[in-house]
């Protein structure tokens, strides 16, 4: 199927699931405290190339709410780094991202909007994504942006998988990021791929690990990275998953979408709460009885909140 008719059956499958129209979100942290879990908000979804205004470390593709007027207040931007370090394709992550963006975020996700799906394997560069934070702040400032004033710069989460998530957790550096997700990810003991643990140190705001389980290729770097971080941090396990069971929607190897909604539960979940600030989504990692505790399948820790 081209890519021409790629964007508008996303849009029209996402929109087929609003059953109402998409609540407000507000842009102060304290208001979002109180305002509705961006878990029960749901917006029709456009996938657009993002703009070149500048020398970046990749191109871009950005999910966002398609209706901006629908939209209360300026949105979080959450950056995305592909499996494998991909740089130049854009078509791993497509349904998490979308997904994602139907929540009430913007995610510039790494890779052209019009290139074809590659299974090309790079090496990590953190500089794909924190360029892409910088070009969110031209874009939310830039005259004629559809994104102009839309984005709350200061509400800005890095994630990436596998290889990405190396990208996303030396990214985490930037004093702009506000929160961070490693996704099937974690540093080497022995800086394999060229970053070390020692980037750890590095990290300043709280970062959440999630893995697939034992079978998961990731799932040791990912508990050692948890146990090393002095930073507010959950970890968060489903062994049924593997390694990209929460991307391609696979549960103990079996096609099953229902594992793909639970991670991107997670995701949009962890993000409404370090960067929104919700109670609500808050309570889906920490406590006794949290949201994910008592999900069939995952085990949950949490440490420094």
């Amino acid at each position: 199927m081209g890519k021409a008719f790629l964007a508008p059956l996303l849009v029209a499958a996402v929109t087929a699931l609003v059953a109402t129209a998409a609540a407000a979100v507000p842009s102060s942290p304290e208001l979002e405290a109180a305002a509705p879990p961006a878990s029960e908000v749901f917006h029709p979804v456009v996938r657009e190339a993002a703009a070149r205004t500048g020398d970046y470390a990749a191109e871009y593709t950005v999910y966002r709410p398609a209706d901006l007027d629908r939209v209360h207040g300026r949105l979080p931007v959450v950056v995305f780094g592909n499996g494998a370090c991909r740089h130049t394709s854009n078509d791993e992550l497509l349904t998490v991202e979308t997904l994602l963006a139907a929540h009430g975020f913007v995610v510039v996700a790494v890779g052209g909007f019009a290139e074809p799906a590659l299974t090309e394997n790079g090496s990590p560069e953190p500089k794909v994504i924190t360029d892409a934070i910088t070009w969110a702040e031209r874009e939310n400032g830039r005259r004629g942006s559809a994104l102009r004033d839309r984005l709350d710069t200061r509400r800005v989460g890095v994630t990436g998988h596998s290889c990405g998530g190396i990208e996303a957790l030396v990214a985490g550096a930037d004093p702009r990021v506000k929160s961070v997700l490693s996704l099937d990810s974690g540093f080497f003991a022995d800086g394999t791929l060229g970053y070390g643990r020692e980037n750890l140190r590095n990290l300043h705001t709280p970062t959440l690990f999630a893995d697939g389980g034992p079978s998961d290729v990731a799932y040791p770097n990912s508990g050692e990275n948890y146990d090393l971080v002095t930073v507010p941090a959950v970890r968060a396990t489903n062994p049924a998953a593997g390694h990209t069971g929460f991307v391609y929607g696979q549960r103990d190897g079996n096609p099953d979408p229902s594992v793909r909604e639970e991670a991107v539960r997670v995701l949009v979940a962890w993000f409404d709460f370090t960067l929104n600030g919700n109670r609500v989504a808050r309570s889906y990692f920490l406590g006794a009885g949290c949201g994910l505790c008592v999900t069939p399948g995952w085990t949950v820790t949490a440490k420094n909140f």
